[in-house]
């Protein structure tokens, strides 16, 4: 581009709205003395500039990006000089959507130090908020991102605030949320039933919290539970209300300094802990602390955050002690945002409500996240991540709708030149989460005024989501689970070549009708040939050996030995039950009365949690893997022995060295260790027979932290993708079943990986 006068069309996509990125734009425009206007539109930031430093103008606007902006694209047109006479902004225009939707911030520092100062208007205010924090996507009606098209379109803002509003130079410049104690949302205060208590809202909260009761408090994206975690008493009274006997519970502190009490925390951890989203973090707990016995048992990890919201900052304000910070929620169904139907549902949990009158929109639950060798592992994606948006090469002429799979649920959108994944759904299947994944579809198909034209599931033809697809009498296909698990990591890294896949998880439909989820995988965009698995093993009653992991034990032992044998052994898994129930799953084996088998990973993380003594029956899933995480020990590298016949790995020989280990006194230690390096080395063995293929990986398993860390030391040094953006769970299911249909329209082919429903 010369230097001279020129005038400059451009179009900025990426997340451009809602971050103080038109004031950005015309800051820099107004350094560089050039004349024009920037707009919002639907397809992005429209920028119309001319002047005689327009190249260095588009230099600074990559360079200076405001810290919350992203620029996925931005395209440059240079025409004749139109004769602007000012730099201006100008009010967003409607439209087909196809921009990246604003995401919810946490509290920014400036946002911290004014409601810290008694002398600001906004002291003390549990809404404050800038173009630089507070919420965005959670309260969104349709886009383009502005104050009409928000649930704030309620209140009406003060002279005050409006001029700080209209001020290009103020750092709440067409910060939609924008409000103060004059003209915001207010704060109440109710008893479980709904009923309004006269007094201040905090104060209320904090006794109540001081007293041990338990709350529930209305954040950005729904409600949390909250108590004492340092009291036993407390925790494991929100523990017997909520039917939650053992999963960890997230933990709020009041400060950096005082979660460094309660965990270790390396420097990759404490960025995420303090940055701008403030997720959930796994990291490791500190032993010998105050904290519950209840809050993460027989673990040693534990979901730790800080506060994001100014709401829970006044909390602390008063509070010395670290909150439980839980979803409100039934177990895994979506966040509840409504203070009404926390009374109805969830009123014998609670004994009083942190409430305000700013609709939350768009529910969303917090993030979670772990660091794997540097590198994170999404476990959950939500607040501040959610909706992710991926820039597509070319527009695709289809609208298309992703439906994902069952458990941890969401969907993923193909329009324009977009592929947007939504925030975590829920577990379908109950009425409220089948409810909110209808809500999502819907809010997807708003913000982007689309209809979609094709329709991709999981193939398990029981899936709510398989369903769904086949009630709309339109194009619809299924997807393999696991081929999908590989197809999200490659649709994170848009990556179009052979690959060499595993996909490790709890459960799937297989194309054969069995159910798989030990995978290896060739794959490519357009297809995959299954080159290994794990040997199908029974699961004794089906759905009750997954709550029951020592019947998968069980038939593993059938494999191995003879009845009397088993009998005979002395073995945690045998132990568990009386001689009676062993020779009638026995013969439940022998018969093949309801065991279904399965080459699932995930299930043979549990057999091995079960021989090895670590648990024999599950109350939430994944717990036998996250209890051996913490008797793992890196120095322990040697695996257990395995065979690979005719594509089948074949488990027998370590079961064997699993029973012979168990009866020793630090069986645990080295069961945990020697397992995660056997996984390590079935990786290995494929990885040997196709070096010529990067690594990808996808699926629940590889939520291990310590397998997570082994295998980016195994595998760093060669071409190997795990997701950090999306999740590696059945989270990001329907980005890779719509990262398939991209790329293979106009029709999808029937390679029978890919089918008609």
């Amino acid at each position: 581009m010369s230097e001279q006068y020129v005038h400059v069309h451009i179009i900025v996509r990426g997340i451009v709205q809602g971050v103080g990125f038109r004031p950005f734009v015309y800051r820099e425009a107004k350094t560089h003395g050039l004349k024009g206007f920037v707009i919002n539109t639907a397809d992005g930031v429209v920028i119309e500039a001319e002047g005689l430093d327009s190249e260095a103008f588009i230099n600074d606007l990559r360079k200076n990006l405001p810290k919350h902006a992203r620029i996925d694209s931005m395209e440059i047109v240079e025409s004749e000089s139109c004769g602007y006479t000012d730099f201006e902004i100008r009010e967003s225009t409607l439209g087909v959507g196809s921009v990246a939707i604003p995401l919810d911030t946490a509290l920014c520092r400036a946002c911290e130090a004014e409601m810290d100062d008694s002398a600001n208007c906004r002291y003390r205010y549990p809404f404050i908020n800038c173009t630089d924090c507070g919420p965005r996507y959670t309260i969104i009606q349709i886009p383009p991102y502005d104050r009409v098209r928000t649930s704030m379109k309620h209140f009406a803002m003060c002279d005050a605030c409006h001029t700080e509003y209209t001020d290009p130079s103020s750092r709440r410049y067409h910060a939609e949320p924008i409000s103060c104690p004059d003209c915001g949302p207010k704060l109440t205060f109710l008893d479980n039933v709904g009923l309004e208590i006269e007094g201040d809202p905090i104060a209320l909260a904090v006794e109540m919290l001081k007293a041990g009761k338990i709350i529930a408090l209305k954040g950005l994206g729904g409600f949390h539970l909250m108590c004492d975690a340092t009291s036993d008493t407390a925790v494991a009274e929100l523990r017997r209300r909520k039917h939650r006997k053992a999963k960890p519970l997230a933990v709020m502190f009041r400060s950096l300094e005082q979660l460094q009490e309660y965990a270790v925390v390396n420097e990759e951890e404490r960025a995420h802990i303090t940055g701008a989203i403030k997720p959930i973090v796994i990291v490791r707990a500190k032993s010998g602390t105050n904290l519950s016995v209840h809050v993460a048992p027989s673990i040693d990890r534990l979901g730790v955050f800080l506060p994001y919201t100014p709401l829970h900052r006044l909390l602390f304000a008063t509070i010395d002690f670290p909150l439980i910070a839980t979803s409100a929620n039934i177990s895994d169904e979506p966040i509840i945002v409504k203070a009404d139907e926390i009374s109805h549902r969830l009123g014998n949990v609670v004994d009083g409500i942190v409430s305000h009158n700013r609709s939350i929109v768009n529910a969303l639950d917090d993030s979670v996240i772990q660091i794997a060798q540097g590198h994170v592992v999404m476990l959950r994606m939500g607040r501040g991540f959610a909706p992710h948006t991926l820039l597509l090469t070319n527009a695709i002429d289809k609208n298309i709708l992703a439906l994902g799979a069952h458990q941890k649920s969401a969907i993923a959108l193909g329009v324009k030149k977009n592929m947007v994944l939504s925030g975590h759904i829920g577990d379908l299947g109950s009425i409220e989460s089948d409810g909110y994944f209808e809500k999502t579809v819907q809010t997807f198909k708003r913000f982007y005024e689309c209809e979609p034209t094709l329709f991709i599931s999981d193939l398990h033809p029981h899936y709510s989501s398989t369903r769904y697809a086949k009630e709309q009498k339109k194009e619809h296909y299924g997807v393999q689970h696991h081929y999908a698990h590989i197809l999200a990591c490659m649709g994170e890294y848009t990556l179009d070549e052979k690959v060499l896949g595993f996909a490790f998880d709890g459960t799937g439909y297989g194309d054969d009708g069995s159910l798989w989820g030990g995978e290896v995988m060739i794959a490519d965009n357009h297809g995959y040939e299954r080159i290994g698995f794990l040997k199908p093993f029974a699961l004794l009653g089906g759905d009750k050996a997954i709550k029951e992991p020592r019947r998968i034990a069980l038939s593993l032992l059938f494999e191995c030995y003879a009845l009397e044998e088993v009998l005979g052994l002395k073995s945690p898994a045998t132990e568990s039950f009386l001689e009676y129930e062993i020779r009638q799953l026995h013969h439940m084996w022998t018969k093949q009365l309801n065991s279904p088998r399965s080459s699932s990973m995930g299930r043979l993380f549990d057999a091995v949690a079960s021989l090895g003594g670590f648990i024999q029956t599950l109350d939430y899933e994944g717990q036998g893997g996250m209890i051996m995480e913490s008797f793992v020990d890196d120095s322990i590298t040697e695996p257990f022995d395995f065979t690979v016949t005719d594509r089948e790995v074949v488990l027998s020989p370590m079961v064997e060295q699993i029973v012979a280990l168990s009866t020793q006194s630090d069986a645990k230690r080295l069961i945990a260790s020697r397992f995660i390096a056997t996984v390590e080395a079935m990786m290995e063995y494929f990885v040997n027979l196709h070096p010529e293929y990067p690594v990808v990986i996808g699926g629940g398993v590889f939520q291990n932290h310590a397998l997570m860390s082994r295998l980016y030391r195994r595998f760093g040094e060669r071409r190997f993708y795990a997701q950090q953006q999306t999740p590696v769970n059945d989270g990001g299911i329907a980005l890779g079943q719509l990262y398939y249909a991209l790329n293979n329209l106009p029709y999808p082919k029937d390679t029978g990986s890919f089918r008609g429903l």
